[in-house]
């Protein structure tokens, strides 16, 4: 059976033989491309362990002619050792190779490979979503974001958005997994748990799909009132969904703490640093009882790092009615590893899946299912 370090050392040999390559560099990925109003502070973790200076020498001069054929032990330390457990749980081929691709993007960095999900067929989909987009004249201002509103079908709403949501939903890759054996979305009569509502382009969207009469819902998180009055705006345009319930706290593993945020951004999170701004906490637990819900269908999390406490703070929710997953695994060096770690302690017959949509490993999503 394949092993981590045999997957990265099939992808260092193939990466070596690639003399230019025919993806592109992510250009348009967190508020990087020149054509849209857009500002995006939020950065790729580093790990702590890693030195960069003497990974630096390593890899200049002589030894970088080299660097591709050194054994993958070289590169593979105990900085990463503990990967190997978590590489096994994933449920595919691919979703391994993109977990190796991943760890072997921390250690050498994203100008040195392209990730196998980032393909040319999605850089076409997001110049068609970018061309759309422009054309567009109502505005929606949120943060230091320009959003501009579309008309989708399936589901059939108007949402103000970015040509990045807008590329994923027009390759059925925004939180939602597809593969040969497996697919893992939200579906009509769902109970979703959206943590993180950002602009409120994508609460909506889950929210659409999950409508069924008065069976589907979606309950809404976030730690801004910018977020919220956001989601406010993308429900006027769609007054016939009615099925959000919006929750103004962050959630954690305990009730009721006062903890510090960060100041507006589509990056900003809970801190230890005092802020002056504050939130209440709040667990999916409790939340699930005070509501009365029956059931708890999918649960979507993009909360900057809060992700761990998040889910802790729903083992109940997730060892009593295994919902299908969709978390970000990006935020912190090892959420990789961790995550998947303590969801499989919770439940140990979900099956795990990855998927990352931008080409440098942020944005990386673990489904469960």
């Amino acid at each position: 059976m394949k092993n981590l370090r045999f997957e990265i050392e099939q992808i260092l040999q193939n990466t070596s033989k690639i003399k230019e390559w025919d993806i592109p560099k992510d250009y348009f990925n967190w508020g990087k491309d020149p054509r849209h109003v857009v500002d995006n502070t939020e950065k790729m973790p580093v790990n702590p362990n890693l030195k960069k200076k003497s990974l630096k020498k390593k890899i200049t001069g002589e030894l970088k002619k080299l660097f591709f054929k050194l054994p993958p032990l070289v590169i593979f330390d105990s900085r990463y050792s503990d990967f190997e457990e978590t590489y096994l749980l994933m449920g595919n081929e691919s979703s391994k190779r993109l977990f190796a691709e991943l760890v072997l993007m921390m250690i050498i960095g994203e100008n040195k490979m392209r990730l196998s999900s980032f393909t040319k067929e999605y850089v076409r989909t997001y110049e068609d979503a970018s061309e759309e987009i422009l054309k567009s004249n109502d505005i929606l201002k949120v943060y230091k974001w320009e959003l501009r509103k579309v008309n989708i079908n399936k589901p059939s709403i108007s949402i103000f958005t970015t040509p990045v949501n807008l590329a994923l939903h027009k390759t059925d890759r925004l939180y939602s997994y597809h593969s040969n054996d497996t697919s893992v979305v939200v579906e009509k009569g769902d109970i979703v748990i959206d943590a993180g509502v950002g602009w409120g382009d994508t609460t909506v969207y889950l929210a659409a799909l999950a409508a069924n009469e008065n069976t589907g819902w979606s309950y809404a998180f976030d730690i801004l009132e910018d977020g919220m009055n956001a989601l406010a705006e993308q429900c006027k345009q769609n007054d016939k969904l009615t099925n959000i319930t919006p929750v103004l706290r962050a959630l954690s593993d305990k009730d009721n703490e006062t903890v510090n945020i960060t100041s507006p951004s589509p990056g900003a999170k809970v801190t230890n640093i005092n802020t002056g701004k504050t939130i209440q906490t709040i667990t999916i637990d409790t939340f699930f009882k005070k509501q009365g819900l029956k059931k708890v269908d999918f649960i979507k999390m993009d909360i900057e790092g809060a992700e761990v406490p998040a889910i802790k703070g729903a083992s109940e929710t997730i060892k009593t009615f295994k919902p299908k997953l969709a978390i970000s695994v990006y935020h912190k060096w090892d959420d990789l590893v961790v995550i998947p770690k303590l969801i499989y302690s919770l439940r140990d017959d979900y099956k795990f899946y990855l998927d990352c949509t931008t080409g440098f490993g942020g944005e990386a999503i673990l489904y469960c299912k």
